[in-house]
């Protein structure tokens, strides 16, 4: 671990990109913070208020003015998966086959690791039931304390293998998600078809829902006790297609609805206090109404590919571009103003509780932005 506050090291501008205003509100650059490195998951910001940025097999720490406070070295790596926080303090982070604790100053504290046979793949790790961290792997589902104390596993995915000695290395998991009654993992094998399946309190299986042959999922619980996936085929014909779903956390398993679509780049969704559900797809952002799945309205957005964010204060919607760009809408779904950065915005632009913006791009920076509202003086 490197403890430093070098911010003139980071390169912060106060200065904004160019930015092309289209309605009354604008966007004004508060800093920028230059080389950091490819984010590998989402930008992160802690209950001490500090922004943690995973970039490969580093976790880094950014105050509120851009400072950089502290970079810590990972074992392992982590390549997929999202930092996972808690009440006590700590951050957890997947990596190969382990979960590993960071303080929020940088130190490092427990690793629990399992055994994998021949696999390689990263794990997966959410919270659920019981305030329990779920690491998911190909070989099974792990359950561990915050303390990092091991609960309980299933060694198979799917009942039929209950009885094998043999571990099944060759699963593979595309997205997982968690909420108080339930673990929610989309798993299945490239030549047989997916399923997303929900686990409850001591990995009982509560329902599954066959997905069929597909590439990509993301999956995102909502506050009413439900999650939406977005499904991504190998290909899109009269049969297969790009695919919302909605499911109750505690029913069947049977969809509450679904909506499909002719294209294979659906990001995750974004469900709202509105009741709209938004995603991105095709280069337009889609607004669902999250009780029946019909559409509310489209805006077509050349370049558009980040999974949208929402500022449910204001009541406005921000997502990324290929071609280096922030977006903002307002209430009807219509562009205020677009940004230009150093990268494309690939990831979901994050609203802090402070009212700003904080974006980062695929050359590695990270921006604080103000959304000026109308007569404001830019403070």
């Amino acid at each position: 671990m490197i403890i430093s506050a070098i911010a003139l090291s980071l390169l912060l501008f106060a200065a904004g990109a160019p930015a092309e205003c289209l309605g009354e509100w604008s966007p004004h650059v508060v800093w920028h913070v230059a080389k950091i490195g490819k984010l590998t998951s989402e930008l992160q910001l802690g209950p001490n208020g500090l922004l943690y940025a995973l970039c490969g097999n580093k976790l880094i720490a950014v105050d509120e003015n851009g400072n950089k406070l502290w970079e810590s070295d990972l074992p392992d790596g982590s390549k997929s998966g999202c930092p996972v926080f808690d009440a006590r303090g700590s951050i957890f982070i997947p990596g190969n086959a382990l979960i590993q604790e960071v303080k929020l100053n940088g130190s490092k504290g427990w690793s629990f690791k399992v055994y994998q046979g021949s696999s390689k793949a990263a794990a997966l790790l959410t919270t659920g039931p019981g305030n329990l961290l779920y690491m998911q792997l190909p070989t099974g589902l792990y359950a561990v304390d915050t303390a990092g104390h091991y609960k309980w596993m299933i060694t198979q995915w799917d009942q039929v293998y209950n009885a094998s000695t043999q571990l099944e290395t060759d699963w593979e998991i595309l997205a997982s998600v968690g909420n108080d009654q339930a673990v929610f993992v989309i798993i299945g094998k490239k030549k047989e078809g997916y399923t997303l399946m929900a686990f409850g309190e001591g990995g009982k299986i509560r329902w599954r829902y066959s997905l069929g042959e597909i590439k990509q999922a993301n999956l995102v619980v909502g506050g009413n006790g439900r999650v939406y996936a977005t499904v991504n085929p190998k290909r899109t014909d009269d049969y297969y297609k790009g695919t919302v779903y909605a499911f109750e956390s505690d029913g069947d398993g049977s969809p509450l609805w679904s909506y499909a679509m002719g294209c294979v780049d659906l990001t995750a969704p974004t469900p709202s206090e509105d009741g709209l559900l938004y995603f991105c797809a095709d280069e337009k952002l889609y607004a669902l109404n999250q009780d029946d799945g019909t559409e509310a309205w489209y805006e077509p957005l050349p370049k558009a590919i980040s999974r949208p964010s929402v500022d449910e204060n204001n009541m406005r919607y921000y997502l990324g571009t290929e071609d280096k760009r922030l977006l903002a809408l307002n209430t009807e779904g219509r562009l205020d103003w677009n940004l230009t950065l150093d990268g494309k915005v690939s990831m979901r632009p994050m609203v802090g509780p402070d009212g700003y913006l904080y974006v980062v791009t695929e050359a590695g920076s990270i921006y604080k932005i103000k959304d000026e509202a109308p007569e404001s003086d830019g403070g």
